[in-house]
């Protein structure tokens, strides 16, 4: 097997889908024991995970952290609490537009920060290894780096760039589903009009008739929307290929036995695609579902307003999606293309997958790395997996006497609300453990999402039919990086076209002729050979 300069994909990743993810009693003490715990510094650092090297903290030393945020760290407590317990200074660039420009800046000066929090790529690492640190022989100061090795070992893979070692860290978090969105309609409508919940595409196309032609918000106006979807979120009606039997991994990307390829150029994709075009000429799907890509513009159709006005729509929750209304809808599992579809399929991702692949990097302009290492370690323990991800401690989640946590249910608005005002999310390193998540109680709005996955749990691909987490050399990335924009976006047209106009029939030919053209077949070779790679490693 030839040795890579690895840049790692992570082809199951979310989208940003930045995760939707009770409420217990205060502690007699009145005083939270994460606070109380990173109170005590001294001169070896030790955890959970077990002990570290020693190092001396008796000095406090400046480290600075480079993070894409709107938010100013400095005023998030939980910092706090590790610059006191590490006797360490953060000196924070906090960049909130413009980060790929200054990052380009930063990459080619000698002036580097000591620590990337996310923003960087993989594709960034492998172009630019003589920049960061191999963590590999550092792993003796960051126990909880190395138990996150040992309990996910996808994150050590992704995290290893071939001879280069361990330059980048992951973020681990839990809760998650399994599925990348879930397919929701109005039970409350199909109720009032005396409708059964539909179980194929054309009983499907006969409720959302109904709910164009018989008013079922009750309001007198002619302003239902039948059937809509975010165009900028997720796969939004693709996920009903699986209607006919195919599920991919949400980047398109279908894998049948070891053999890869794409969704879009199967029969079920065409399928869909004619299914959706038959669905708009009758005035069934949002006309402007195409033309509205702000995601806030187009929630807000199903979110918002005096009634409901959305019938049957996709996102990442019910609660996400249709906000106040969420009490009239209901998960639908996948539906049949017609019966004689025996084992309909649901998107999902793989058992084992991460968050973000480059959460933490360590930087080789850094003076103190056994120092900085130590802190990083920090992140990647039990006392900062939650806060990094949903808001400080105790205000936002809370440690209990019997080692338990609770994610506090949000004063105002969703959790996904909270959490974005109060944390870094999705731009920082953090590690939940599976034992962690044993011990942590979600509010509701968390549960209910875990809770919808749950209608597709037999609704999954078998796992072996799941395209994994693989790994491309540095020319193939480039390869990648020329090939794949291009035919995505030339994809997403059709698509579109042929939903408002039609006419896949008698283009499909042509339309294939053209991928050959953009190097669909060489992309198929990329994939596959990183796929056949990956499963030798595994074995």
């Amino acid at each position: 097997m030839k040795k890579k300069c690895m840049v790692a994909l992570l082809a199951a990743a979310a989208l940003t889908v930045s995760g939707l993810w009770g409420c217990g009693s205060v502690q007699d003490s009145g005083k939270d024991p994460v606070s109380e715990s990173v109170a005590e510094a001294g001169t070896e650092q030790e955890n959970q995970a077990g002990e570290s090297s020693a190092v001396d903290t008796s000095e406090k030393v400046e480290l600075r952290i480079m993070v894409q945020t709107p938010l100013d760290p400095d005023t998030l407590p939980m910092f706090k609490q590790i610059e006191e317990k590490c006797n360490v200074d953060f000196v924070w660039d906090a960049v909130e537009s413009g980060y790929s420009e200054k990052k380009a800046v930063v990459l080619a000066s000698n002036d580097l920060p000591d620590i990337f929090f996310a923003g960087l790529t993989s594709d960034d690492i492998v172009a630019n290894p003589d920049l960061f640190v191999d963590m590999t022989t550092l792993l003796d100061y960051a126990p909880n780096v190395k138990s996150m090795f040992e309990e996910v070992p996808l994150t050590q893979y992704v995290s290893t760039y071939g001879e280069n070692g361990i330059l980048s860290l992951p973020q681990v978090t839990g809760f998650n589903p399994r599925s990348w969105e879930v397919m929701m309609i109005n039970k409350t409508w199909l109720d009032k009009l005396g409708l059964e919940v539909p179980s194929t595409l054309g009983e499907l196309e006969e409720v959302l008739k109904a709910f164009k032609e018989k008013d079922p918000n009750g309001n007198g106006k002619a302003d239902e929307i039948p059937m809509d979807w975010p165009c900028e979120y997720g796969h939004g009606p693709y996920c009903l290929t699986g209607a006919f039997g195919l599920a991919d991994d949400k980047n398109k990307i279908i894998l049948k036995d070891g053999v890869v390829d794409f969704l879009y150029i199967t029969e079920e994709y065409k399928n869909v695609t004619a299914y959706l075009h038959k669905l708009y000429s009758q005035g069934l799907i949002n006309p402007e579902v195409f033309t509205t890509t702000d995601y806030s513009v187009a929630n807000a159709l199903s979110s918002e307003g005096d009634a409901a006005r959305v019938g049957f729509t996709f996102g990442w929750s019910v609660e996400s999606r249709t906000g106040k209304f969420t009490d009239e809808y209901i998960v639908l599992p996948q539906l049949k293309a017609d019966d004689s579809i025996e084992n309909p399929l649901w998107a999902c991702g793989p058992k084992e997958r991460i968050n973000i692949e480059v959460a933490c990097v360590l930087s080789k302009s850094c003076q103190n790395p056994e120092r900085a290492m130590m802190v990083i370690n920090e992140f990647y323990g039990e006392d900062f997996a939650l806060q990094e991800y949903y808001g400080s401690s105790p205000e936002f989640v809370e440690k209990q006497p019997d080692g338990s946590w609770i994610i506090k249910e949000p004063v105002n608005g969703t959790i996904e609300e909270q959490k974005l005002k109060n944390a870094l999310v999705n731009r920082g390193p953090c590690y939940t453990s599976p034992d962690l998540e044993s011990r942590t109680t979600l509010p509701k709005e968390l549960q209910a999402r875990l809770d919808q996955d749950n209608v597709y749990a037999d609704q999954r691909p078998e796992d072996n039919q799941i395209f994994p987490t693989v790994k491309f050399d540095n020319e193939e990335t480039e390869e990648l990086t020329y090939l794949k924009p291009d035919i995505d976006k030339y994809v997403d047209q059709k698509s579109a076209e042929w939903v408002v106009n039609g006419g896949i029939e008698e283009e499909w030919d042509s339309y294939l002729e053209q991928l050959q053209k953009m190097g669909l077949d060489r992309m198929r070779e990329i994939y596959q050979e990183a796929y056949n790679e990956r499963m030798e490693e595994s074995n």
